[in-house]
């Protein structure tokens, strides 16, 4: 009986760090921790990504919520790491629109930090093809699938910040959320160790959801 109750709680405490291991060693998603003390609106649940019909890549931020109107600087912010540091910016507020904001610059030895102030290169080698728009309670920016080096490799992080633009200039004033946040290292891996992942039989949930 005495090993019964010891051996309960150490296998528990087992499949729950088999399962963070799962979660953490699939490139498809980033699984984000709730934080209550953040409106739900700056609150990253989840970033999911899916290949569309017509081959493109999706990347899906689902947050706790979502609001209107409220502080115009605050955006939800896509960076992937790949070759470059690429940031994609989309204003948190229903009422701004789903205008994109597009930003690169080059990999830095700690790429775990996300840059507070970028500039809009001259010759800029994003996609063409971008797009993105709102979804309920988050939004999903789309890639061309043809844009993706799979000779490289290739890092997606979501985050919930406070942003202004100057000129062609980018100021981060405040970081709000992470997704990864409290994981540490930079979450990278080959391109075509996500292409497939991600043409497996076992796909994501639908991005109607």
């Amino acid at each position: 009986m005495i090993w019964t109750v010891v051996l309960l709680p150490l296998l528990l405490i087992s499949s729950l760090t088999a399962s963070a291991m799962q979660i953490d060693a699939d490139p498809r998603t980033i699984v984000s921790f709730m934080d209550k003390a953040l409106s739900p609106e700056l609150d990253i649940l989840s970033v999911a990504t899916d290949i569309s019909p017509d081959n493109h890549l999706v990347f899906q931020v689902k947050t706790r919520g979502e609001r209107a109107q409220g502080e115009v600087a605050d955006h939800l912010l896509l960076r992937i790491l790949h070759g470059k540091v690429y940031v994609f910016l989309i204003p948190i507020n229903k009422e701004n629109g789903n205008k994109v904001l597009m930003y690169e610059t080059a990999l830095q030895p700690d790429n775990t930090v996300l840059p507070h102030v970028l500039k809009a290169p001259q010759e800029s080698s994003l996609p063409a093809g971008l797009n993105a728009g709102r979804i309920v309670n988050g939004a999903e920016f789309i890639l061309p699938i043809e844009w993706i080096d799979f000779g490289k490799e290739f890092g997606f992080e979501a985050y919930t910040v406070s942003a202004q633009v100057q000129g062609d200039t980018l100021e981060i004033s405040r970081v709000h959320d992470q997704a990864g946040k409290g994981r540490g290292g930079s979450n990278k891996f080959s391109a075509i160790t996500l292409l497939n992942k991600l043409c497996t039989p076992q796909r994501l949930r639908s991005r109607t959801d």
